[in-house]
């Protein structure tokens, strides 16, 4: 009988969905844009891919590579950038987690106008289905989510403060004055990412350029025991639960 339960669980185990393998690995292309008003230095951009692999269903390889392609993620397209814009310099990615069943990826958007500038986003997403992981579907009580996140904002902007005055009063009335002004709300939680130790709430400010030395970081970091209140026991972050 004991040998026959333990075939039973045995045979259960290995019915379990397990969590798909990823490996990421770079493709880099340079582009020629072509036209004739091009200035010299913006004829080409280079985009380094990240190309998926070992994933073995195909559909789940399908919605990892729609999840973090850039032309979706950053809403512009390959054509109109060989052709029409001439901003952009470069994208780029990097892996910030690739474990569990969980693939989280830093994309990178670069170039140049006026002035450099550069657009970053965290794509998670779930190795196992293809899925992103959102908000929504990983975490619960997002209204006592906010309140948590806002009270470590407002205090990384306390001792902003006090460090600006202390430096350079000017700025901690400019840094004041954006604060007070500026458009974050946080009915937006859309950005996150995750490590084997937390979650990483990450936001943008949208300081204007000649004063984004003095951008709060924008990141808020919980230890998965502080955040496991807040994520759902079957969403696609349960694993990380401590219970």
């Amino acid at each position: 009988m004991r040998i026959l339960i333990c075939a039973l669980f045995a045979s259960l185990l290995l019915a379990l969905p397990a969590a798909a393998q990823v490996n990421i690995s770079p493709m880099k292309v340079i582009y020629v844009r072509q036209g004739e008003q091009i200035p010299d230095f913006k004829q080409r951009f280079e985009i380094r891919y990240p190309i998926v692999d070992g994933v073995k269903n195909a559909v789940v390889k399908r919605r990892i590579e729609s999840a973090i392609d850039y032309w979706k993620v950053f809403d512009t397209s390959l054509d109109d950038d060989l052709h029409e814009y001439t901003w952009l310099d470069s994208m780029d990615y990097e892996v910030a987690y690739n474990d569990n069943g969980i693939l989280d990826i830093e994309l990178t958007r670069e170039g140049s106008a006026a002035y450099p500038d550069g657009f970053d986003q965290h794509i998670v997403v779930s190795t196992t289905t293809g899925r992103t992981v959102t908000i929504a579907n990983a975490f619960t009580n997002i209204a006592g989510l906010k309140i948590k996140i806002d009270e470590a904002e407002q205090t990384a902007i306390a001792k902003q403060v006090e460090e600006l005055k202390a430096d350079e009063p000017s700025d901690a009335l400019e840094f004041q004055r954006m604060m007070d002004e500026k458009e974050y709300q946080k009915n937006d939680l859309g950005e996150f990412s995750i490590s084997d130790t937390g979650v990483t709430f990450i936001y943008d400010y949208g300081f204007p350029h000649v004063i984004q030395a003095l951008s709060p970081s924008g990141e808020f970091f919980f230890s998965w025991k502080e955040i496991t209140p807040f994520v759902k026991a079957r969403g696609p972050l349960g694993n990380f639960r401590v219970e």
